[in-house]
């Protein structure tokens, strides 16, 4: 029998890797992933997303004059969606390719827990800045450092964190591209979950406030991102910066989501929260109504058991791939499925039309690299190979205004 070889692996991979086992690795466990429509023909260096914001005003009573004098067009705008880019990648050893020659089996045995593990670790990272903003901070420091421990200002962000991982700071979320990036690495050596503390393999220049990102994700002046997601979409206040070239200030809620104020949520339970917010979007914000929520399974827990005694029920929701977990009510004249998703920051809370939102990709959104029909990829400066992943993805909604967000905060 002729050794294995670079050749031979690469074929036993691409048995393995197969399309279902991928979307196993990569959206199970990822409703809000899992669920959003897909395009993989995502093409060209911007793609146009015209939205209507505004019908035509021609109207009066008093006389078909009057009406004809305040005729107005439909008034339109448009995000310019343009592509981002992640990379991923994992080192297999020459010497493990030859130990397994003649069985490339051996070799996938050794091996699959890596790759399967880079495919996990990817989806997280796409999972996670879905639900934030273009500047993918993972976690906000609070207050000084404590030897080589960093106490993170919401625990449940630990998730985001794990042993070996490169990590870089910024006062700033990564969104404003003003700023420029800071140049120290900071190598997380222990994470403890529960008390939502990171120990690194140094400090220097940490301190209370500041936001943490993985190392090569902080966007700020560098002018790239790996995309923009649901807060840049749905934005937090009713002055939303320009996204994707669109100026979105001329009308906040339709061109930047709903939202309600604050001062209006005093008080309020989880349950009282969403059902105000879904009111106001299909009442003052005539829109058409959410028809999917997301919220932290720890939020979701919480509202779960609030809603026992009042009728909602919770069920598998068949129609999805995964056969997700969701409370079934009707929320502002709409049924609507709530889901509990972890990569959904704690205390907020997304109502999403989902039939407005789209995942788009270049090819497959998390795929090798094998333009060359090579999976496997030599070192430039190791005798190891690299199994490389790669994803160049971005997110568009041609209606941010039949969606929205609350605080579900305590």
């Amino acid at each position: 029998m002729s050794a294995s070889n670079r050749t031979t692996f690469a074929f036993a991979l691409k048995e393995r890797y197969t399309d279902r086992k991928i979307e196993n690795l990569t959206l199970a466990d990822r409703p809000l992933m899992a669920m959003i429509s897909k395009d993989e023909d995502f093409m060209g260096l911007q793609t146009p997303v015209p939205l209507i914001y505004g019908n035509p005003q021609g109207l009066a009573g008093i006389t078909l004059a009057r009406a004809q004098t305040s005729q107005s067009n439909i008034v339109g705008a448009k995000f310019n969606i343009t592509p981002g880019d992640y990379n991923g990648s994992v080192s297999i050893g020459d010497k493990v390719i030859m130990e397994s020659r003649g069985n490339p089996g051996a070799f996938l045995q050794n091996k699959a827990q890596e790759i399967d593990g880079l495919y996990e670790q990817f989806s997280d990272v796409i999972a996670t800045y879905m639900y934030g903003n273009s500047g993918n901070s993972i976690g906000v420091v609070s207050g000084a450092p404590a030897g080589l421990v960093v106490t993170l200002s919401d625990s449940s962000q630990a998730m985001n964190f794990e042993v070996g991982m490169s990590v870089e700071r910024n006062v700033d979320d990564g969104t404003n591209v003003a700023t420029a990036p800071v140049a120290n690495t900071y190598v997380v050596t222990a994470v403890d979950r529960s008390g939502g503390t990171i120990t690194f393999d140094n400090v220097t220049g940490i301190a209370d406030t500041n936001f943490l990102f993985r190392k090569g994700d902080f966007r700020g002046d560098t002018g790239t991102f790996v995309f923009a997601g649901l807060q840049d979409f749905i934005f937090v206040s009713n002055s939303p910066p320009v996204l994707y070239g669109m100026t979105r200030t001329p009308d906040p809620t339709r061109l930047a989501g709903c939202r309600v104020p604050s001062a209006q949520l005093a008080g309020m339970g989880i349950a009282e929260r969403l059902m105000l917010i879904g009111a106001w979007m299909t009442g003052r914000y005539k829109g058409k109504g959410a028809d999917a929520i997301f919220m932290h399974p720890e939020d979701w827990q919480n509202l779960s058991v609030g809603l026992q005694s009042q009728g909602w029920r919770t069920l598998t929701d068949d129609s999805t791939r995964f056969g997700f977990t969701a409370i079934t009510g009707v929320i502002g004249g709409r049924t609507v499925k709530i889901y509990a998703d972890r990569f959904c920051p704690l205390g907020l809370s997304f109502l999403l039309r989902m039939e407005n939102w789209k995942l788009h990709s270049m090819g497959k959104l998390i795929h090798p690299v094998n333009g060359d029909d090579l999976t496997l990829l030599r070192s430039a400066t190791t005798n190891d190979y690299e199994y490389r992943l790669v994803s160049y993805p971005a997110i568009s909604c041609n209606a941010p205004g039949y969606s929205g967000r609350v605080s579900v905060a305590a």
